[in-house]
């Protein structure tokens, strides 16, 4: 879990400085949803990466060309599930919806297998197996 949430941490960088700055805009709601999806993505990102459950192959963290495409998809990922779900739990009036943040999170990391292949094919190096 720990490299689940380093490798989530650093490749979103870029998003959670622009959550920092967009957070006045749902201060009560954003950190709420942040810490789900946060909490949650590094759980789910260190399960995906051991097959468990199987959402495709990862490719592995040394595979540097993928960088660029990780970097912005776990940081549009991470704004998504902060400021996206902080906005529409504040239009509903329902703070209660803010751990919708861990959902949008982890189904957008199940789904990210998906994008790599679209972008870049196959793992350029051996697929991420469990040992």
């Amino acid at each position: 879990m720990f490299f689940g949430g380093a490798e989530l941490s650093v490749l979103s960088t870029p998003g959670f400085a622009v959550v920092v700055f967009a957070q006045v805009l749902y201060p009560t709601a954003t950190p709420l949803a942040g810490s789900a999806a946060i909490v949650a993505g590094s759980v789910a990102l260190a399960a995906f990466r051991a097959d468990s459950p199987d959402v495709g192959d990862w490719p592995r963290r040394s595979e540097l060309t993928t960088m660029p495409l990780r970097m912005t998809y776990f940081s549009v990922l991470f704004f998504l599930a902060s400021i996206g779900v902080s906005y529409v739990a504040v239009t509903l009036d329902a703070l209660w919806l803010t751990p919708l943040g861990a959902v949008v999170q982890v189904a957008g990391l199940a789904a990210f297998p998906a994008a790599y292949h679209a972008v870049h094919g196959e793992p350029v190096q051996k697929p991420v197996q469990r040992v």
